[in-house]
């Protein structure tokens, strides 16, 4: 068995997160251009049903498209329009109907997060998590049922925009397109599969010797691969801190 992951091209993680969660390359650029110009177009009929000489519509005809900006970064807009295309749906973490999804998430088949201009997606694959964010420098990685739920509140605190994806993902494509096909036996699942969140036992211990250490060390690994595009580092102390766990 294979996953298919894509790699960071420029500014097109949008892109990458859609055909990541799909398993294949049906989207190019160029189909992203031409659902912008598409919702564009519909916003210049509305604007212009209320009057081609007022203001706001003046100021919209003199802008380029924002949907689109000239680094190749696509709005959201773009992005649920590529996904509701393919009849699934994709809802906020956040919305009062996807409390269910916050508590059990490993119920659910894919999430699609953003923050400023990057997305990307977190997919069950055969009943196992996988991170494949297009930014990551050594490819996919598992992350454990058990410690799902933290990676997502983490995503949070990183300010992340986190979307539910509901309805039947299309079988894989088999074209290979701007992306790799990367057999499961050489997906790496350091740090991020098996981790014991309940933390048992009230000994601290040192170093990795005690189970707290331990947890913690492969909790720092974990998020650190999801965190090579923001380059930034976090103790183990100070994430703790942050993520709440519990077992």
């Amino acid at each position: 068995m294979e996953v298919y992951w894509e790699p960071q091209k420029a500014a097109f993680c949008g892109v990458h997160a859609v055909n990541n969660l799909i398993q294949g390359p049906l989207y190019s650029e160029w189909d992203f251009s031409q659902v912008a110009l598409a919702l564009t177009e519909e916003e210049r009929k509305l604007m212009a049903a209320q009057g081609t000489d007022s203001k706001d519509y003046l100021v919209f005809m003199a802008k380029d498209s924002t949907h689109v900006d000239e680094s190749g970064n696509f709005s959201i807009e773009v992005i649920k329009k590529a996904i509701t295309n393919m009849n699934l749906e994709i809802t906020s973490l956040n919305h009062p109907k996807m409390k269910k999804a916050k508590q059990e998430p490993h119920k659910e088949i894919a999430f699609i997060c953003n923050h400023a201009s990057h997305w990307l997606t977190i997919r069950k694959i055969a009943g196992v998590w996988y991170n494949l964010n297009s930014l990551l420098n050594n490819g996919p990685h598992t992350i454990g049922e058990t410690y799902l739920g933290a990676f997502l509140q983490q995503l949070a605190l990183d300010k992340y925009s986190i979307f539910v994806i509901r309805g039947r993902l299309p079988d894989p494509l088999q074209e290979k397109g701007n992306g790799m096909r990367i057999a499961v036996s050489k997906i790496s699942t350091k740090g991020t599969k098996g981790i014991d969140m309940g933390f048992k036992g009230e000994g601290k211990g040192k170093g990795n010797g005690g189970g707290t250490g331990a947890a913690k060390s492969d909790l720092e690994r974990a998020l650190a691969l999801s965190r090579q595009d923001q380059g930034s580092h976090v103790s183990e102390d100070d994430m703790l801190k942050r993520v709440p766990l519990s077992s």
